[in-house]
């Protein structure tokens, strides 16, 4: 799976010691340990100046960022190779004297693509995590509490009512229905023009993969599918879904719309993505770039 973007976090996340605060408190100050930062939901990169050389995550040590340790939201992320590494959200600045000309707060969306896989991995878990605890800072249950952070950002707890809260991911399924040697890509209104991509939606309670995969094929453009085949999956960050890539097989290829899901769909054959991909398809259509999965799914039924 090196080829799905955001999907090779190399770091051990070391659960069993979230809780452990003392090891906590010690660990971020500790020379082994370095730290990623992150403003208003982007990540400070170091940019490289050389196409042919990857950007990079910006690290500092725990001297560097240890005014922030106590009033920013701070995220163990886990270990790898003797280091600790560590998420800081800043709601301030760094010091002017820490930055560099060759590094920026960049959006990840517009980035992910010239980072290594692992870099995307690592920021993937970040900003998920970051964005959870800054989205749930009340108890939804007794409504007015704030929530304590615990385990270092992978838990809350509310001290009126002890109800305990965990970060969420919300599953959706995206899958690419065949028929007889075509594939089946959708337009929604918010794309850009000319765009098509896989089908997607968001799995709902109570309802297995393949159910979500049916009922959404269904509910998009009439199509009804069966031989449902788990793919691939790839975390997204945005805020944290986890994107579940599935093939599933159409009984037939005639459709029957519903515009309030997507504008447009079509059937393409092999030929026909081939077109897309060099350029060359007369209506000028094009699919999302080899960071979706939807992208790979495309891919993946080409080569088969």
């Amino acid at each position: 799976m090196k080829e799905i973007i955001f999907a090779n976090n190399p770091l051990d996340r070391m659960s069993s010691i979230r809780g452990d605060q003392e090891w906590q408190r010690q660990s971020k100050l500790a020379g082994n340990s370095i730290f990623l930062v992150f403003k208003a939901g982007k990540p400070l990169i170091k940019v490289s100046s050389d196409t042919s050389i990857k950007s990079q995550i910006r690290y500092f040590s725990s001297d560097q960022v240890k005014s922030h340790l106590d009033s920013q939201l701070v995220i163990f992320l886990g270990q790898y190779s003797d280091q600790n590494y560590f998420a800081i959200n800043l709601e301030n600045d760094l010091s002017p004297d820490l930055y560099k000309n060759d590094s920026k707060f960049i959006d990840l969306r517009s980035i992910a693509q010239n980072l290594s896989a692992e870099d995307t991995g690592i920021l993937a878990q970040a900003k998920s995590i970051i964005d959870w605890n800054l989205n749930h800072k009340y108890c939804s249950k007794c409504s007015s509490s704030k929530l304590e952070i615990k385990d270092t950002g992978y838990k809350k707890y509310c001290l009126e009512c002890k109800t305990e809260f965990f970060p969420r991911v919300d599953p959706v399924v995206i899958m690419l229905p065949t028929f007889e040697g075509k594939c089946l890509l959708g337009r929604q209104k918010i794309f850009p023009p000319r765009m098509y991509s896989a089908l997607a939606g968001f799995l709902e309670p109570g309802e297995t993969i393949e159910d979500a995969v049916i009922r959404e094929v269904k509910e998009e453009s009439g199509l009804d599918v069966t031989n449902v085949q788990y793919k691939f999956t790839q975390p997204w960050p945005f805020p944290y879904q986890l994107m579940i890539g599935c093939f599933a097989e159409a009984k037939s290829d005639i459709l029957n719309i519903d515009k309030d899901e997507i504008e447009d769909a079509i059937w393409l054959t092999k030929e026909d993505l081939n077109r897309i991909f060099v350029g060359k398809h007369p209506n000028r259509i094009w699919v999302p770039p080899a960071m979706a999965v939807a992208h790979q799914l495309i891919v993946s039924w080409m080569h088969t």
